[in-house]
């Protein structure tokens, strides 16, 4: 009797026990596809770009401001003061003496009595006999005398022109050349000097210069020898 009761519990609870295991696993079950379901059929969140901008740090605060200058003292200037001097007072003389000016003496004049044989107008140290414009202390026909404005100047009667040197033409030579000649009183051309050169040009202008004839110069109308200045004027060739 007592063992047909405890089989009959026996297998109630063998019974029971296989149902709740049953239940357990299908609420697992259940439990894992909600899961999955969720997860298939839930929203996709996507993600957003955030902007991000880039602020640069502040400037830094600026420096402070320079002390104010010191200022100098003004210096006084201070003046010297000058002692006072009274005047001086001058007496003036009542009366004053006057003093007697003689004249001056005047120094006599002598009288010229002149040369014998001179000429009026002549000058002193000259030749009894001499020309008027020839040299102090010459003598008659002892050379030639400084041209000056008093005579008539010598005039070209013939001769030839200077002609140019090759040297001369291949450096263009040009310009103004002076030379001093003695003209005779026959009109001829000698001794002549060089008193302003031009490269390569010396000889051949004094060549053609004593080789011309001149009218001689003039003194009231009489001819003279004369140291003449001569300026040749020198042009190349066109």
């Amino acid at each position: 009797m007592f063992d047909t009761i405890t089989v009959a519990r026996a297998k109630r609870r063998a019974g029971t026990s296989m149902a709740v295991s049953i239940l357990l696993h299908g609420a697992v079950i259940g439990a894992a596809f909600l899961l999955a379901y969720a997860r298939a059929h839930m929203p996709k969140t996507t993600a957003v770009e955030v902007p991000v901008a880039f602020r640069p740090p502040p400037p830094p605060p600026p420096p402070p401001p320079p002390p104010p200058a010191s200022r100098k003292p003004k210096t006084v200037r201070t003046e010297r003061i000058r002692p006072k001097v009274p005047p001086t007072t001058v007496i003036q003389p009542k009366e004053i003496p006057k003093v007697e000016e003689k004249p001056p003496e005047m120094p006599e004049e002598e009288e010229d009595e002149g040369v014998e044989g001179g000429v009026e107008g002549g000058v002193v140290g000259g030749v009894v006999g001499g020309q008027i414009g020839g040299q102090i202390g010459g003598q008659i026909g002892s050379g030639p005398v400084e041209f000056n404005d008093t005579m008539t100047p010598p005039q070209k009667v013939a001769g030839p022109d200077p002609v140019y040197t090759s040297q001369a033409l291949e450096r263009e030579v040009e310009g103004l050349m002076i030379v001093k000649c003695v003209v005779s009183t026959q009109g001829v051309v000698r001794g002549c000097r060089v008193m302003k050169s031009l490269p390569f040009m010396d000889r051949a202008v004094i060549d053609a210069l004593e080789k011309r004839r001149y009218t001689p110069a003039l003194l009231r109308g009489q001819p003279i020898e004369v140291d003449y200045t001569f300026k040749i004027k020198l042009t190349l060739p066109r």
